[in-house]
């Protein structure tokens, strides 16, 4: 009996792939964290089939040995073999009086007789979802490998999007839509646990949570923690009474369904109380995975649609009716989604929580190299390895690309030690791990080329254009793909075939899919007619147009394919000659698109400059570049994308203008860091999550090389000490140029104003300067004075705003005042100067060597006392033109005062601005006074003071006065 099992076990063992079979003993493992009994890996690593079925055998005895051997079967989608041993019944045959194996498989239909006590349905799917998602599958392990998910998940960064769907499209599709971001733009961290429940700005809990990503940015892995969790009983807990996990994908390929055939496709049983499921809606959270894999006509915000959970409608309609709230509208959803597909969804939605995953910060970076490898001497010499290589660590912050690097590294150690790599783009590491998997053996010299890469590359554009990544054996076959073909892409881990729809294969990432489709316009040879159209010109005007951001990423990647480095590999390794008319065709593409718009590089300009920064090639990117005068990149939210931004604009030479606005967040080293508004978190903020060096040094290289560049805007870059230091280098260089520099939100201390005063020593051709919002402080000032106050500063423009000056900063800039007759115009806003810096103030403003026109004192903390002083600059001061004095606490005294100094002779002053100064009618008086006797006075804003019917009686009576100039009230 026990022979006729073993071999038995043997047969079926057999049939086994060698991935297949190294994923057999995989899932074995684990049994063991199910506290079931477990063979030493020792022994079953270099097993085969053989020796596999009697350790089996021996190990759980001939019965246990074949049913646990049939529930493997299924687990690792051999269900061809689960469905024969049930068939055969080979353990009822063999073993008289032992119950069918048929109800001995987890995610079978469970025949229940009248004598067993029936198990609680929640605790048996609570089992169901554990064992289904306690293994990582797929997409972010090497294919034949499973970990247990809780070991290797990393923890993701997550911001809510307060704005429209369509900004972040442009971020990350970068198909660009809307102009530059404005400073308005807002965004705050948010945990997994709190994405349903209500906060700040939404006082009732979302029903409905979007949670975007790009692709490998984590997405599918987080919907399945999410499962696990919420199943272990860590998350929802008295939220969700169930939750159902819907793979988009697997979804396509359903004809007709209805909620019912929905969700008993997640339950474990035949049986599921939906009529009880559904009477409490509310109680429900159906995870919706991939919304932008899924068929167009699911995207018809017209409809038709779906209001009963009975009735069957094609697939993606039924789930359109979920998204749109159709049917059953009290459930949640959270909806997975590539940026690409944001505007579709939105049609569809009504008020959802919008949820960016931002990927790894720095110190998760390193937790997932730890938790890779699990080896802790073999994870810190990986870490210290790519740590060193910026451009590669910084990559990293994709899991995507994290996992690829650590897959090949792994592969690396396993041959003996790490092979010093340059990688510093996606498709440098994507080629990295391309031929490591063409490696066969460690230590081999040579690749494998794999056979028909024509009909590989031609089956990934087909799928590209038509938005498919599952595909089945007729595909395969339409693009010259056979057997052989198949179970070698399988068996160097470029194919897998699917877990949740049988009989499909797909690419091991669909970023894998979108590498090759670019492969496939790239390749020199003539079409074969099975794919689409090789023709890149058409890949790119398809990429330009508005609903065409799923072509980015294979965009991208024909940047990077045609490094020179790229080419090479591809040629002399694989054998693959790379086209020579491409490059011709990118530029002439890049020239149609300057003409377009303008010359000015907005509208996605990230996601170009990505394109370009792959390549990696400074001649390529100064011809590409060289048609645009100004470029302004908006929402620059990782120090990837800084980098990409800053080595672009480094190879300019024709370019006047260059504007690089940080987002409202970033990723760092300590999670989610906002820069937005508070002047003692700048302060606070530690020197390591600054920039790289290398952001600042290709800047100052710009400002050396480009003597075109005359205006510089850094919003939000996080520069520090030695930013600054290395950009102020090239403010000095002879070839320098720039004549406007804005460093707002840039993280200057007050340190690095030494070396901009050194700049402002030398440069005579810098005329303008914002350093706004930067903790400068007194010590900032006194060494930005020297600079200032020096005879060969030109500088006629500097802006100071929420700097953390107070009174003692005003000696300093009242010396500048009395020195610099260049400097006409100076911006004080929101430094609490007060009374006693104002009068300081004034003493440079009545010195005869002032020639200041426009000076900016709003949010100073000032009173009725420092009008006094002002009454007495504005006797002597003939050049000052305008004077903002909004949000003071001036009052009615104030005013009065103020009025003397604005009626005397020597006043030239056109515009004055008294908005929310707590004014009311007394200081109409004087204001009408002024109105007749100040002949210059062309603007005057009293916005928001409680003047009244007698004030406004006052104010025009000087108003209609013969000699009132006033043209703006």
């Amino acid at each position: 009996m026990a022979e006729c099992v073993l071999h038995r076990l043997v047969a079926y063992m057999e049939e086994l792939e060698a991935v297949d079979l190294k994923k057999f003993k995989l899932y074995l493992g684990t049994k063991a964290e199910l506290g079931e009994d477990k063979i030493p890996w020792g022994r079953m690593e270099t097993a085969g089939p053989l020796e596999m079925a009697q350790l089996l055998t021996a190990h759980h005895g001939s019965r246990e040995a074949w049913l646990l051997a049939l529930s493997i079967f299924e687990r690792i989608n051999r269900k061809d073999l689960w469905e024969r041993g049930q068939r055969e019944d080979l353990v009822k045959d063999a073993l008289p009086g032992a119950p069918s194996s048929l109800g001995r498989q987890s995610g079978s239909p469970v025949k229940v007789s009248p004598s067993t006590p029936r198990k609680d349905p929640r605790e048996t799917y609570l089992n169901y979802v554990r064992r289904k998602f306690q293994l990582m599958e797929d997409r972010n392990a090497r294919l034949g490998e499973c970990v247990n998910l809780s070991h290797r998940y990393t923890r993701l960064l997550l911001v809510k999007e307060h704005s429209n769907p369509m900004r972040a499209q442009e971020k990350l599709s970068a198909m660009g839509r809307r102009h530059a971001r404005t400073v308005a733009h807002q965004a705050s961290p948010i945990r997994v646990e709190t994405l349903f429940e209500p906060d700040e700005e939404r006082p009732e809990p979302p029903h409905t949570v979007v949670l975007q990503g790009a692709a490998g940015m984590g997405k599918s892995m987080l919907a399945h923690k999410m499962m696990l969790d919420w199943a272990e009983g860590r998350l929802f807990q008295g939220r969700f009474d169930f939750l159902f996990y819907i793979n988009c994908r697997e979804m396509n390929q359903k004809a007709k369904r209805s909620l019912q055939d929905l969700i008993s496709s997640c339950w474990p049983e035949q049986s599921v109380l939906l009529p009880e499921l559904v009477r409490v809606p509310e109680r429900l959270l159906f995870i919706i995975d991939g919304f932008d894999e899924l068929k167009p006509s699911s995207h018809n915000p017209q409809g038709p649609w779906c209001f009963h959970w009975q009735e069957k409608w094609p697939t993606e309609l039924l789930l359109g009716s979920l998204i749109r709230k159709k049917l059953l509208p009290e459930l949640s959803l959270l909806i997975t989604t590539r940026p690409k597909a944001l505007e579709k969804l939105h049609h569809l939605l009504e008020h959802p929580r919008h949820v960016e995953i931002l990927g790894f910060s720095e110190a998760e970076r390193k937790e997932y190299v730890y938790k890779y490898f699990h080896n802790v001497e073999q994870a810190g010499q990986v870490f210290n390895f790519v740590r060193v290589n910026e451009p590669l660590f910084t990559m990293c912050f994709v899991p995507m690309v994290c996992w690829v690097v650590c897959t090949c590294l792994k592969q690396q150690l396993e041959g003996g030690g790490l092979v010093r790599q340059t990688s510093r783009t996606t498709t440098a590491v994507y080629m990295l791990y391309l031929l490591s998997l063409m490696q066969p053996k460690p230590g081999t010299p040579t690749h494998q080329t794999p056979p028909n890469q024509k009909g590989l590359c031609s089956l990934a554009a087909d799928g590209l254009w038509n938005q498919k990544v599952l595909f089945e054996e007729q595909d395969l076959q339409k693009h010259g793909l056979d057997g052989a073909d198949v179970s070698a892409f399988l068996n160097i881990n470029i194919f897998q075939k699917d877990i949740n729809c049988e009989k499909f294969y797909s690419f091991i990432h669909l970023s894998f899919q979108e590498f090759f489709a670019a492969m496939y316009y790239i390749l020199d040879g003539e079409e074969s007619g099975l794919g689409p159209e090789k023709n890149v010109s058409r890949l790119l005007a398809e990429y330009g147009s508005s609903d065409r951001s799923f072509l980015a990423p294979t965009v991208r990647f024909v940047f990077g394919l045609l490094n020179k480095e790229t080419r090479s590999y591809l040629e002399k390794n694989l054998c693959w000659k790379v086209s020579p008319h491409i490059k011709m065709e990118l530029l002439k593409w890049i020239q149609s698109k300057a003409q377009s718009e303008g010359s000015t590089l907005q509208q996605g300009s990230l996601e170009f400059l990505s394109s370009l920064y792959e390549i990696q090639e400074e001649e390529f990117i100064q011809q590409a570049l060289s048609h645009f005068q100004a470029i302004t990149v908006s929402h620059i939210a990782t120090k990837m994308e800084h980098m990409v931004s800053s080595f672009c604009v480094k190879h300019c030479r024709s370019v006047l203008v260059v504007h690089l606005y940080g987002a409202a967040f970033s990723a760092d080293d300590d999670g989610v860091k906002w820069t937005s508004g508070s002047q003692t978190l700048l302060a606070q903020s530690p020197e390591k999550n600054l920039l790289p060096n290398a952001y600042s040094e290709n800047l100052a290289a710009a400002l050396c090389t480009n003597p075109n560049l005359i205006e510089l805007v850094l919003y939000r870059n996080a520069l520090g000490s030695r930013g600054v230091k290395l950009l102020c280098q090239g403010l000095r260089h002879p070839n320098c140029k720039l004549q406007n520099l804005r460093l707002k939100m840039c993280q200057v201390p007050s340190s690095a104003c030494q070396d901009l005063a050194a700049a402002l020593m030398v440069n005579r051709n810098l005329l303008r300067m914002d350093l706004s919002s930067n903790c400068l402080g007194l010590p900032g000032m006194k060494l930005l004075c020297e600079g200032l106050r020096h005879p060969k500063c030109r500088l006629q423009m500097i802006q100071l705003r929420k700097c953390q000056l107070e009174a003692g900063a005003c000696q300093e800039i009242s010396s500048v005042l009395s020195n610099n007759q260049h400097l006409m115009e100076l911006d004080l806003t929101g430094n609490a100067l007060e009374d006693l810096g104002l009068r300081l103030l004034c003493q440079g403003l009545k010195h005869p060597t002032c020639h200041l026109q426009t000076l900016w004192l709003k949010i100073c903390h000032l009173t009725a006392v420092a009008c006094e002083d002002l009454t007495s600059a504005l006797s002597v001061n003939q050049s000052l033109r305008e004077l903002d004095l909004s949000l003071n606490d001036l009052g009615d005294p104030g005013v009065l005062l103020l009025c003397e100094g604005l009626s005397h002779p020597n006043c030239k002053l056109r515009t004055l601005r008294l908005g929310i100064c707590r004014l009311g009618s007394a200081a109409c008086k004087g204001l009408s006074a002024v109105l007749q006797a100040n002949h210059h006075l062309q603007e005057l804003d009293l916005s928001f003071n409680d003047l009244g019917d007698w004030g406004m009686r006052l104010l025009c009576e000087g108003l209609r006065h013969p000699t009132c100039r006033l043209q703006k009230l």
